[in-house]
């Protein structure tokens, strides 16, 4: 596969992630309709439905994209979920985006787009005490944060969680990239390999540890640190996981994404 087909198979897989979370929220209703004492409609059920579906397809994507290209490149396409997020949202729920962030907007697709011009290879490389070391941080880091939060402001819990799960969230690239050099294609084998586990694991506690942090904390500094860690995390963590040399150019590309991301959601 070559270059651009890889870059846009990611590109692809983050755009069925976004309809699938715009579908979700759409049909979410149907979760709380006994409680409210409405009838639930089966039309909602399948939109809902069709929706987790979606967004438990897209890893496939990404692992195609990983034959070709290097894991920081396939973490920092993450970022373009906010631009097909926001479009579906306009068409799917009738939410549109306030004119002033059209600027943010347009940086984030000229970095997304720069972020493929400038690509690496997939690495072949593999270094395992930096793959359980970058899994350590952010789990350690959560776990002290969420024992830490009842003396925390809202926006620090909203800055701290939201940065633990963003940075989970975006290590899943990372697992999957580990299952790709080391078992291959053979799924069999994936289930024996604790890696899998890791990527299970830091899909779940990104998910609780959002949701805690939606509860806990401000809106305003959830969404920025999130976002940002989704696509900064993995992206810095692949150079010593997957032995990459540090090129200014992608990291060019890695900031402009992480600014974007942060001036969108604020």
């Amino acid at each position: 596969m070559n270059t651009i087909t890889a870059y846009f198979a990611a590109l692809f897989g983050n755009f069925l992630l976004s309809l699938g979370f715009s579908l979700q929220k759409k049909h979410v209703h149907w979760l709380s309709a006994k409680r409210r004492g409405e009838s639930i409609r089966r039309g909602e059920i399948i939109g809902w439905a069709s929706g987790f579906v979606l967004m438990n397809v897209q890893p496939i994507f990404n692992y195609i994209a990983l034959e070709t290209l290097a894991p920081n490149i396939v973490a920092a396409l993450g970022g373009s979920n906010i631009i097909f997020t926001i479009v579906l949202s306009y068409f799917l729920l009738g939410e549109r985006m306030p004119p002033r962030k059209i600027p943010f907007f347009v940086l984030l697709m000229a970095s997304l787009v720069y972020a493929g011009v400038v690509g690496q290879e997939a690495s072949r490389q593999f270094n395992v005490q930096a793959f359980w070391v970058a899994f350590f941080i952010p789990t350690a880091f959560s776990m002290l944060v969420l024992f830490a939060s009842k003396r925390m402001s809202e926006d620090r819990i909203g800055l701290f969680l939201g940065s633990s799960a963003g940075a989970l969230g975006g290590f899943m690239v990372l697992a999957l990239e580990a299952l790709r050099i080391n078992y291959g294609s053979n799924i069999l084998s994936w289930f024996v390999s604790a890696y899998l586990y890791v990527y299970f694991f830091c899909g779940i506690a990104s998910f609780f540890i959002k949701q805690f942090a939606f509860e806990r904390g401000k809106m305003t500094a959830v969404a920025p640190s999130f976002y940002g860690l989704l696509v900064l995390y993995p992206s810095i963590a692949s150079y010593f996981v997957s032995n990459m040399p540090v090129h200014a150019s992608q990291l060019i590309a890695f900031g402009g994404i992480s600014v974007a991301i942060v001036l969108i959601s604020i």
